[in-house]
């Protein structure tokens, strides 16, 4: 995308940019377009006309980085042949959150939020290299990451309880270091079971082991006032 935010397409070159504008809520001002294709007509006039198609590049320097992140956001998903749409995007412990809608939204999230998860690297890098801001975009769709960590708590006590119950560990599905955390989390205070990540790479397991074997494993050492809890020293 070099360094354009934004890219339309439309019957004409003026309706691509009005389209540009009121999309990402811009003034002329702050931004410059850039005709990628006047949309003239077909040879002839035999074949169908080609849309317009503009890119939007930033020229105000006061432009809020919100806006910059909402066209990055819908010009790569549309690059993806997915028609989207940021329904909100707001500021939490440093991160910036984004809520997209899409009738896709099984392709954007993929299997166990692979795609999303691909999109969202993807959407950071490109906006880092436009703004340098400094603060991590999480992407969403349909609050697709809120249902998956209730998901994942769920299953964590589930099978806590197993492991606790039958004395033998279990290990989980390769899963993301967001993912991971909120497993190790989630059982941080369970006295019968404590936690830890293995393998290699971005997708790792985390196993969930039982109390009586924490003598197996030396990277695990006593926490908490009482002394009495357990969890894995390399912490994500």
């Amino acid at each position: 995308m070099e360094n354009y935010i934004f890219e339309a397409e439309a019957k004409s070159k003026s309706e691509a940019e009005e389209y540009t504008l009121k999309t990402l809520r811009l003034n002329s001002d702050e931004v410059r377009f850039e005709t990628v294709d006047s949309g003239k007509g077909g040879f002839f006039g035999i074949s169908q006309k080609k849309p317009a198609i503009v890119r939007a590049y930033v020229i105000s320097r006061d432009l809020p980085a919100e806006k910059i992140i909402h066209g990055v956001v819908l010009t790569v998903l549309k690059k993806m042949g997915i028609e989207a749409e940021v329904v909100g995007m707001g500021d939490v412990d440093g991160k910036i959150y984004v809520e997209v809608a899409s009738k896709e939204s099984g392709l954007v999230i993929g299997k166990r939020g692979s795609t999303l998860d691909a999109i969202q690297f993807i959407l950071n890098l490109m906006v880092d290299s436009k703004i340098r801001h400094g603060r991590k975009i999480v992407l969403d769709i349909e609050s697709y990451r809120d249902k998956r960590e209730l998901s994942l708590v769920r299953l964590g006590k589930s099978v806590a309880a197993t492991v606790a119950k039958t004395g033998k560990s279990k290990l989980l599905e390769p899963m993301n270091p967001f993912e991971r955390r909120i497993i190790h989390m989630a059982l941080q205070e369970n006295e019968k079971v404590f936690t830890r990540s293995e393998g290699n790479g971005t997708y790792k397991k985390v196993r969930i082991i039982p109390m009586k074997d924490k003598h197996k494993y030396k990277d695990v050492v006593e926490k908490g006032p009482n002394n009495d809890l357990l969890e894995e020293v390399n912490f994500e």
